[in-house]
């Protein structure tokens, strides 16, 4: 029998995809890493870098006599949305989405549904996995990068980072203290949270498609339509904590552009609808990777299990239409037995060839526009939001 390899005992399987940037940036400077294990305080010192100091920085423009920056503060509903909300929940999906991945990803050994050599290529290539999500070399390539974008910004569109007055400085030359704050850290800090998702996300995808090539055991009658892949489905129900962060930085957006009559007809769909369509990208894409797979276990299953409903319709028929008629039916086990037999075929031609079902669809949409309804509430009155909903359910 080939030997497996194994998850470090250090790092379980529920840790897989819990590292990476921008968790173990601390283990640069040879500092402990990450810095704050427990999920709840790295969420709170998400929020105490990039929110809090923004707002402490503008209390004290306010106290030093500058009263205006106080109305552009509050009103700058995307800064709030980005970092108050968005950039936390980015930080507590390590704990409900990364690890549901990696619980996911390892229930494929022992599942059944590989043989023993596939097994242990299974397990290598969860090795890898685990081995390229904690790399030191991501961590340092999303800082260079996070760095190299705000210096771009400086350099080419200087006027982003001067958007609001409260980050500018007092003799509008420069920035304040509080837009120094957010050009240097709270940007780098979210830019570095939503590279940590596309670094996790693909190596999520590069282990389903070495999975997705091995001789999988597909059953094609599986009850869950999907040849005994369905527990996949369970991923993009996991992606709902990110869709909701990701959400809230676009409905942060949608909320400003109202506020300040900047919006357009076009800018409402295009900020939900794109927003839909990037989160069932990142959650759904990955999933891709079996279509061929269940394509073809559902191709083999139509044919094999066809001839059997066949053979027992025929069987059927020629009892019950040309024997003798008057014979009790209740007692009879024909057909329970086509009943039986006709649920699993229905399971056969009602395959998905995709493993995800509507629910989950449905939980993931519903998490990542959740955020658009506060922010309605933010930037237009309310009884048009409120009218604008009722006109969705009558």
């Amino acid at each position: 029998m080939a030997q497996q390899p194994s998850i470090s005992p250090v790092i379980g399987a529920e840790t897989i995809f819990e590292g990476g940037p921008p968790r173990r940036l601390t283990a640069l400077a040879r500092l402990p890493s990450p810095i704050a294990p427990n999920a709840g305080v790295r969420t709170m010192l998400t929020l105490g870098l990039g929110w809090l100091p923004l707002a402490v920085l503008v209390a004290v423009d306010i106290a030093m006599g500058r009263a205006g920056v106080l109305h552009s503060f509050v009103e700058d509903i995307g800064v709030h949305a980005r970092y108050a909300i968005a950039a936390p929940l980015l930080v507590l999906a390590h704990v409900v989405c990364a690890r549901r991945l990696g619980v996911i990803a390892r229930h494929f050994q022992g599942s059944g549904l590989l043989g023993e050599d596939d097994e242990a290529r299974a397990a290598q290539a969860l090795e890898a996995t685990r081995r390229r999500v904690h790399s030191l070399w991501a961590e340092a390539a999303v800082l260079i990068a996070v760095y190299g974008q705000v210096a771009a910004l400086f350099l080419t569109e200087p006027a982003i980072l001067r958007q609001a007055q409260w980050q500018v400085a007092a003799d509008g030359a420069g920035l304040s203290a509080a837009g120094w704050w957010h050009a240097m850290v709270s940007v780098p800090l979210l830019l570095a949270l939503l590279l940590g998702w596309a670094w996790r996300i693909g190596n999520w995808a590069w282990f389903l498609r070495s999975v997705a090539r091995l001789d999988l055991r597909l059953i094609a009658a599986h009850p869950d339509q999907s040849g005994g892949l369905g527990f996949l489905a369970q991923s993009v129900r996991a992606f709902s904590i990110v869709g909701m962060g990701l959400g809230a930085i676009v409905a942060g957006r949608f909320a400003y552009v109202h506020r300040h009559d900047l919006a357009t007809p076009y800018t409402d769909p295009m900020l939900m609808a794109g927003i839909v369509v990037l989160v069932l990208a990142f959650a759904v894409g990955p999933l891709l990777f079996f279509m061929r797979p269940l394509m073809q276990a559902w191709r083999q299953g139509a044919l094999r299990y066809g001839v059997l409903a066949t053979d027992m319709g025929v069987q059927f028929e020629r009892n019950w239409f040309r024997g003798a008629p008057g014979r009790p039916m209740l007692s009879e086990p024909d057909f329970s037995a086509a009943t039986d037999l006709y649920q699993v075929v229905s399971n056969v031609y009602g395959m998905r060839f995709v493993p995800v079902d509507p629910r989950s669809l449905v939980m993931l949409v519903a998490a990542t526009l959740a955020p658009f309804v506060p922010a309605m509430f933010l930037s237009m009155p309310a009884q048009v939001v409120i009218d604008e909903l009722k006109a969705l359910l009558f």
